[in-house]
């Protein structure tokens, strides 16, 4: 009698993962282009509020070649984060989530996405990288404890570098879904394509 239970239960629960799977499926093209969107309006977040914090302590002591190294890099990455989100924005308004066919424009604006995603993510582990040395690098006679303190940071914190990981594991994940989708799309149009001419073919005979 247990057994029963358990098996039942087993395949209840097969089941119940085989129709998650084949939702995810048959809509993938909707949730490919739903991530699309999320890392790019995370990524353009998380560019706002780069380097906000610990930078505007820093600014206020010695520091000053980390905090104009920041600032330029905080410059840079959200302005090419503003470009990735415009980019998708065009993306979803030419229809891109739910056409069934896709055209040159809808085909151009999901490379254009992927490459945006890939250089954001370089770009972030790039400046990351170098800027928490830099950061590491600062010591207590430059930085005093108590400025921490007083604007609320307490110690170094190494969120945003962590964060930034995060994000850009996000992104790159992303831009392999999208790429891997982009790509068995247009597989499929081609065979479509060929399978078309031979029934018209077919026909004229």
């Amino acid at each position: 009698m247990g057994k029963n239970i358990f098996k039942r239960i087993l395949q209840a629960a097969i089941q119940y993962i085989l129709s998650i799977f084949k939702w995810i499926h048959t809509h993938q093209q909707v949730l490919v282009y739903a991530l699309l969107i999320l890392s790019s309006s995370i990524y353009f977040v998380y560019t706002l509020g780069y380097s906000s914090n610990w930078a505007m302590v820093v600014s206020e002591t010695r520091g000053t070649n980390f905090y104009r190294a920041s600032q330029q890099a905080n410059r840079l990455m959200n302005q090419l984060g503003f470009i990735s989100l415009i980019i998708t924005l065009l993306t979803l308004a030419f229809s891109s989530m739910s056409r069934k066919k896709f055209y040159m424009s809808n085909i151009v604006l999901s490379i254009l996405s992927i490459i945006m995603l890939i250089v954001n993510a370089a770009l972030t582990l790039y400046y990351n990288s170098v800027l928490r040395i830099l950061y590491e690098r600062i010591t207590e006679a430059e930085v005093p404890a108590y400025l921490y303190i007083t604007h609320g940071a307490g110690e170094k914190s190494y969120q945003v570098f962590d964060l930034g990981y995060y994000v850009t594991g996000f992104m790159i994940v992303t831009a392999l879904f999208l790429g891997i989708f982009l790509i068995k799309k247009l597989r499929a149009q081609k065979e479509r394509g060929i399978l078309l001419e031979r029934l018209v073919e077919a026909n004229e005979r």
